[in-house]
Order: structure tokens, then sequence, then C-alpha cells
């Protein structure tokens, strides 16, 4: 057959008169010259060895305009003289380096809704109305020599938001839009022997915006790399490879389809094109190919007693795929892999290679702090490796397809990965008709899914291809749904807007409770929590009951977290670097803080509740019977016996604790020979708590350098220094997080900024030492529920090394404290502290059974009578709820130490209402007693 063109205007206008018929706000043209889409020819990482591939990265020209009317409209002609621009690395968003203006907006559009315009007039104060659709001109050289001129040279765009025009030597060569995939052109014709010029033109927006509405920052500018590939006349085109074992596992049938095109001008013949695998070499015949045809060849192979490969084990084939011509030469030649593998679902259960897989996922955008778009190959590295260290098995690339080398670390290092496309369209309403009905955008949809199949279709790690997230519902996406179908029948739809699209039923960010119910509702499909446990800020409370319910229902599949990373950008206040999130640029409108939502910070480091993640996710439960412990194994490919399982029993202040822990038996690509993949603690002897005996001649009132008014102790000298710097008083108040604020916590609660029904009792054991009593009896009904019930003091600034007994090192909370085994701890105050992006609660150790303070000659000893909750920060409630970021904290007057009973979890079903779950607040209609004893040394 003739080489198809993606081409959809029959003509090309000439002397930059295409953006006056506007392309780039007609859904009709979604590229014109483009070549078709198809898979990742060479495997990633090595595409440096790749001779045919000549990288055209690095510093280019550029000019950013606020308008399309501002730009400089002939840049590409050859005379055009850019030497004084600008420059601006290549790949990279503009915004990042300095151009224009980051937006954070989660459903709404950044520009004015009005398909299929993206230059209509927004309201005012919107960062579009002053910069309505900047556009970025760009321009570099290339060098090309005369061997080159002979070979089929294509232009390859990894990734460019949103919309592009390509010129070279003064004549345009096409356009493209939808971001997250790469547009090719056959640029033979227009390159000479020498320097040319090449200049693109970035449009900010496009109509392909409309299906671009993801919840992140929307950047612009050409983001992936750029290539020129200097290939054969005669080429692969195109190749993709099955490997499908049959019912009993006992073979795979390996099938590939090799596209081959003959670019040239004269007839190819006797060619060979060729599949190397497993010691096996299979070739097919191409007698004769047509100039400017392309022709498919069609190769089989049984692999007898296959390796599978899962995330557990990722067994890869690596194969390569040839073309060789008449004399045996080889023409061209590319490395892959594949996995055999079978993903179906069976009735109401998802399976892989047979076997009920639980996917315990997370969700990721690609996000960088510095770069923003662009995520290089190391921070990739890191990301795979942190969720592999988590036990993660499962990634959605939330909402788009992320660049090729993510997906060949997944193939490698073993995650499943549900890879999405480019299409969103959540500013016209979750499941809208508007979009998903009007066949205007119809081919603006389908487009979204070929792209992503065609291109990733050889990578084995992909289970589920999802036709995108919060869009439309219709004929649109039955055309998404259908041409993923009639492109891959190894893999599983999914789509979350509605189940009639998907092989999946999603049912997002529901409760523990719900997720049960649904569950048992849905009779025909497997279950799935596409996104659930909101991690912003301080978050991912009450995980373990997830997955209590999901292990208990063999129809639910499983969950991913949103998110993976805080999408914080690194911005200066004068000396002072920060985490920007929304508005923090004057971004209009912004969705402030919505971005900052991930198990870890921007910079990679992760958060406390990452940890917690990783303890409910170990694919090893451990359970103590009597003198034993068993070991329940939640993974399908992976024997117990593969790990080495160690018990340590150790003995603190009389308490006796068993640790167990399964260690890894080698190394990995992720972890080294060691790494302890799961861990548990029992108490096998409990902690024995003080117990003073009061006796009538113990003080119970001020002297001895004890001053006491009401319920607060005000004073307290010792060897004639103050001890405290505040008083010691009953204190029921604490900051919110980011989830409490959504749900409206501060004002439920607002009544216990004052304490009410609380009686303290000071007994004097000796001159250093204070027994406190604290007694909270309600007296009246309907009370709300109480922030935190305890005692607050603040003790001088330079009280700073901490050492405690309790649950650690990292922060925990009573519904988050799994991952955090009781010890014996030590750190700085700086470390006890929690940092988050926009300031909150944070910093809690519970179950503590002492905690000490100290500025190296004094110290502050806290026993509790029963274990307690301790948070010191240095600063107060009152300067942690005043500031937007860390930075702004007024920090060091003081040491902040409250010493409570129990606080209220930090929840974590969602960030826009959802309550922290019951049984871990604390109720206000009932009575409290709890005691401690403060000590100085």
């Amino acid at each position: 057959m003739k080489r198809i063109f993606f081409a959809l205007m029959l003509a090309l206008a000439v002397d930059g008169q295409a953006q006056t018929s506007r392309d780039w706000e007609n859904p009709a043209v979604l590229g014109i010259n483009k070549l078709p889409y198809h898979a990742t020819l060479q495997l990633p990482s090595r595409w440096h060895e790749c001779k045919e591939i000549v990288s055209l990265d690095g510093e280019w020209f550029f000019h950013w305009s606020r308008k399309p009317e501002e730009r400089p409209v002939d840049f590409y002609a050859e005379h055009f003289d850019v030497s004084a621009w600008d420059k601006i690395k290549v790949p990279g968003n503009w915004q990042t380096q300095g151009f224009g203006t980051p937006i954070y907006t989660n459903i709404d559009y950044p520009f004015k809704r009005d398909r299929p315009s993206v230059t209509s007039e927004p309201p005012r104060d919107w960062t579009a109305y002053e910069n309505r659709n900047p556009v970025g001109s760009y321009v570099t050289y290339i060098n090309v020599t005369k061997a080159m001129l002979s070979q089929n040279l294509i232009l390859h765009f990894g990734g460019v938001h949103s919309a592009m025009y390509v010129w070279l030597n003064g004549k345009q060569v096409g356009y493209s839009q939808n971001s997250m995939s790469p547009a090719e052109f056959d640029v033979t014709q227009y390159l000479h022997e020498g320097e040319n010029k090449m200049a693109v033109e970035v449009y900010r927006w496009c109509d392909g915006s409309y299906l671009e509405d993801q919840d992140m920052w929307r950047l612009s500018g050409i983001f992936r790399e750029v290539q020129l590939w200097v290939r054969p006349l005669v080429h692969i085109a195109d190749y993709h490879v099955t490997a499908v074992p049959n019912r009993h596992f006992s073979q795979a049938s390996v099938t590939a389809d090799i596209a081959v095109c003959n670019s040239g001008r004269s007839v190819a013949k006797n060619m060979k094109a060729v599949l190397k695998l497993d010691g096996h070499t299979i070739d097919g015949a191409l007698k004769t190919l047509g100039a400017g045809d392309t022709m498919h060849v069609k190769l089989s192979h049984l692999i007898d007693h296959p390796r599978l490969w899962s995330a557990e084990k990722p067994h890869l084939y690596p194969f390569s795929v040839e073309l060789v011509d008449k004399k045996g030469n080889v023409v061209e030649h590319f490395d892959y892999h594949l996995g055999v593998k079978r993903v179906e679902t069976v009735g109401e259960v998802f399976k892989i290679n047979g076997k009920n897989v639980k996917l315990r996922g997370v969700n990721r955008h690609d996000h960088h702090p510095i770069t923003g778009r662009y995520v290089d190959d190391a921070t990739y590295e890191t990301d795979i490796r942190l969720m592999k260290q988590a036990n993660i098995n499962f990634l959605r690339t939330s909402h788009y397809p992320d660049r090729e080398y993510l997906y060949e670390l997944c193939d490698r290092w073993g995650l499943y990965v549900m890879d999405e496309a480019n299409q969103e369209s959540h500013g016209y309403g979750y499941a809208n008709e508007e979009m998903g009905h009007d066949e205007a955008w119809k081919q603006a949809h389908v487009d979204r899914a070929e792209s992503l199949v065609k291109r990733d279709f050889n990578h084995p790690c992909v289970i589920l291809w999802s036709l995108g997230n919060e869009g439309g519902v219709g004929p649109n996406i039955q055309a998404m749904y259908d041409k993923v179908c009639e492109l891959d029948s190894t893999r599983l739809p999914f789509y979350d807007c509605h189940p009639r699209y998907s092989a999946l039923h999603d049912f997002g960010y529901p409760a523990p409770d719900e997720l049960r119910s649904e569950a048992i509702k849905e009779t025909e499909k497997p279950l799935i929590a596409r996104e659930y446990a909101h991690a912003m800020g301080n978050s991912v409370g009450n995980l373990q009951e997830y997955w209590d319910v999901i292990y208990a229902d063999s129809s639910i599949c499983g969950a991913a977290i949103w998110d993976w990373v805080d999408q914080g950008l690194v911005k200066k206040d004068g000396d002072k670097k920060f985490w920007a999130y929304g508005g923090d640029f004057g971004d209009k409108p912004n969705l402030d803080a919505f971005c900052i939502n991930g198990l870890l910070a921007p910079d990679r480091t992760p958060h406390p509740h990452y940890y917690e993640v990783q303890h409910v996710y170990q694919p090893l439960q451990f359970v103590l019977q009597g003198d034993s412990i068993h070991i329940i194994n939640r993974d399908s490919f992976t024997d117990v016996s593969e790990y080495d399982i160690t018990c340590d029993t150790i003995v603190i202040d009389g308490e006796r604790l068993l640790n167990v822990a399964a260690h890894l038996r080698q190394n990995m690509p992720w972890a080294q020979k060691g790494y302890v993949v799961a861990s548990e603690q029992f108490v096998l002897s409990p902690y024995v708590f003080p117990n003073p005996v009061v006796t009538p001649s113990d003080s119970l009132v001020a002297g001895n350098g004890i001053t006491i008014r009401g319920n607060a102790l005000t004073s307290w000298m010792i060897d004639g220094r103050e001890v405290l710097q505040a008083p010691l008083e009953p204190y029921f108040w604490k900051p919110e997080n980011d989830n409490q604020h959504a749900a409206g916590f501060a004002g439920r609660v607002a009544m216990w900024k004052e304490v009410k029904d609380v009686k303290v009792r000071y007994t004097v054991l000796n001159e250093r030492s204070i027994l406190v009593d604290v007694d909270y009896l309600p007296t009246e009904t309907n009370r709300p529920i109480i922030p935190k019930l305890g005692m607050r003091m603040r003790l001088a600034a330079d009280m700073t090394n901490i050492a405690y007994y309790g649950r650690g090192p990292w922060e925990n909370y009573p519904d988050r404290k799994r991952s955090a085994f009781l010890g014996l701890y030590q750190m700085p105050l700086s470390q006890f502290e929690t940092e988050y992006i926009r300031p909150q609660d944070n910093g809690c150790r519970t179950d503590v059974r002492w905690f000490s303070i100290s500025n190296g000659s004094n110290t502050l000893r806290i026993d509790g009578l029963q274990p307690l909750c301790i948070r010191a920060w240095d600063y107060g409630e009152e300067n942690l709820e005043a500031a937007r970021h860390p930075y702004e904290i007024q920090r060091g007057q003081f040491v902040n130490l409250n010493i409570d009973l129990n606080i209220h979890g930090v929840g974590g079903i969602d960030t826009w209402g959802r309550r922290t779950l019951p049984q871990y607040t604390i109720d206000g209609n009932k009575p409290y007693h709890y005691a401690f004893i403060l000590t100085c040394i």
C-alpha cells in the first residue's frame, strides 16, 4: 500500500499564511504532513548508541510573544536574523525558564471556555486576558552532510505543548497538536548540505487543549526530545510484537508484524525482514517493494515452557528486528524486548497469568520541580526505584503517555502500567456529553487513543489502555474504545467515566466501607479505585482499612493512590527558595495548593505517609499465633522461601518487642541484597507505665519554685533557671491539615479554641518532678469532636535535642502509625518536625512512653502514665496558621511542646469534604483522664 501521511488538510498554506486560518482553533486539523504513529523503534536506553539518531536537543534561539498577533510572523525566513534572541533549553518548558507564567488549575480551563476558540475574552484578572495564547518562536540550526542527503530524513518531536508549526530553510514542513505524543515529519526534501535553519512556532493553547484539561501545571514548549533520524531509503517503519501464552502457559505464541517502507524512487527487491529471538532467527521475504510503498511482513515463533513476565518476576526475552538486503547486508537493526503474559478478566476477577493479582497502585504526573514537564532519566529511575521499594506494583500514567524510558524501566524492574490517553475534558464536567457527543471532536478523541497504543504497544509492562480521565461519554468515547480494541486484543481497555467503555468498573475516592458495598453491588466486572487515598499534605490515614477490604474480596483488583509527587515548582523570594504552587506566580485562575498531593516532595524526598504505603502495600503479612509466626503471602508469583526472614527480640525499658522482617536474598535493580521488603512488630511483654504513689505529705500547691494558677503551671524555677517560656496548660486546639481544612474542620470545632470542663491537678513528687493529672468531664451534650486532648507548654528556644521511646522515627498519627515501630529514637528538633509545602499540623509521635528534650546542659523528661501523643515545633500554632510557605513561619523564639492523650487522625479519603473516620476522632461528649510526670534533669 502507499505510504500514508497524516494530513487532515489537503493544501498547506505557505509564507506563514497557515496561521491566519487558525489550524490551532479547528478540531478537524490534527496535523499537517505528519507521518503515521508507530511503535518506539529502539529501546530508549540505547538511543545514544543508535547511529540513525542525531539529537537536536540543546540551546535554541527563542522569542516569547504574549499573543499570536505580536509574534514575529516571518521569523522562519532564511534571512531573518535571530542572533540577538534569548536562548532556551530544549527539551524544556518556557515558563520554567523565565518566559511567561505557569498556571496551576484543575478543572477550570486556563482560557475562556468557548470551543474551539482559545482566544475568546476571559475575565480581566485571568492570566490569559493579557497573555492571550502566547507563542514561542524557536530557531536552531542543523548541519547536514552530503551522505545524509542520500538517506530518508525524519524529524521527530517527542512532545510539544500544545501546537506547533515547523519550517526548514524558510519552507513550511507541517503542523501538529496532541501534546503528549510524538510528531514526525519526512524532511528529506527540505534539507541541503551544510547548515539548515529550523524554525518552530509553538502555541500555548489550541483546540486540542480542550482535551488536555488535566489537574496539573499548564506549561508550554518543546518539552521532550527532538531528533533527526537518518534512515535508509528502505527501512522499518513500524513493528508490533505480541507474546501470548496458551491456556496452560506451557507454550507462548510470538507474532511479529513488521512494516517496511520504501521511501526511495526505485523498486526494492529480494529483501528480508528478520526477527531474532531466543537464539532463533525467523525471516520473511519482501520480493518486491515498490517506490513509496509500505509492506507488512508477519513472522511467528513458539516458545516452549516460557518464563512469564509479571511485576514480581519481570522476565524479558530480548529480541531484534532487522532489515537485510539481497546481498545479506544488515540495512537496519533495532533492539527491544518482550514479555510473555496474559491479562484477562474472568467474571468479576482480574487476572494476570491466571492469578488473581492485586494492583497496589499509585498515580503519577510527569513532573520535575525545575524543568517542569520534562523529566530526565535519572529522575525516572529514582521514581521507579522508590515505587518498587514502597511495594507499589501498579502505575497509572495520569493522565497522558509519559516519556518512553519510563516504560522501559517498568518492563525491566517490574511494574504493571495503566497507560493513559491524553484525553480529559473535565472543564465540561465529569462524564460530560458536550465533548463526548460532538461529532466535530470525534477524530481528535480517536487520535489520542491511536497514538497511545501504537507508540507503547511493545512494552510488556502495559496491562491496561486507559481512554483518558474525567472526560466525556458518548459516541466519541465509543470510537476511542473501538480503536483500542482494534489495535490490541492482548490488553484490556479502561475508562473511569462509564463502565460500558471499560473492562473494569471504576469507583474513585470511596471510603473503605463504601468500597466494600460497591464491590458487592457490582456483579459483572472487577472493581478498581483508579484514584483513592488523596495524599494532599499530611494525609493517607486509614490506608490499612482500605486494604482489609480489598484483600477480602476477590472482585476488587486494586486501587491507585493520588498521587506520587508534589507538583511544586522552584521559586525564589529574595534569597529564599521554596516550592511554589497555584497562585504563587500570580496565575489566575488557580487552585492554590491542590497540586501538592504526593507521597514525595518535588525533589523526591519521601513524606512520612510514603512509609505507611510501603508498610500497608508489603506483600507479606506476619501474624503472631502463640509462639510462632504465620506468614500470609499477598503476592502471586513469589514464594515466601525466596526471602530471608529474620526475627529479632529487643527489650526497651522492660518492654519486650519482636521485630520480624523479610529481606531480599539478592541484589535487584531497585534495591540491594538485604533490603527489607516486609516487616512487622509485636509486643511480647508490654511496657509498665509509672504508677506513682501520692502520699498526703506530697505538695499539691505552689511552692519550692513552682507557681500554679488555676489549671496552669505558670512558673517552674530550677537552680535559679525558669523552665517555662509559656505556661503548661490545657490546650485542645490544633491547626488543620489539608484534609481537615477542606472538610470545614476549624469552623466545626472552633469552640475548642477555649478549653472547657477540664481539671488539672499538679502533684509535686520532689523538687524536680511534678505529676500532672488531667480530667475532662463534659457538662453539656452535642459537643463537636475535640481536635486534640491534652496540654501545651513552651520552652527555651535552645531545647532542640530530642530523645524518646515511642513510634517512629517518622511522623505518625492514630490513623497512620502502622509503619512506625516502637523504638528509642534521637533527633534534632528540625527532624522531629515535618515540613509540608503548605504549612499545616505536623510532627506527631504516638504511643510515646517517655520523651526528653534538652539543650545539652538541661533536660526535661516527660513520662506518660499511659501512651502519649507528642508534637514539638520551634514555632507556635499562630505562626504556622499565618504562613503560606514554610520559609514564612516565624521560628526560633521558643520550643512549642504539645503533650496529649490523643489527637485527631489525619484522614485519607479525599481533600474536598470527607472527614476522618470516626474511630480516629475524639468524642467531645465523653470523659477522659490522662497523666504524665515532668522531670527536670
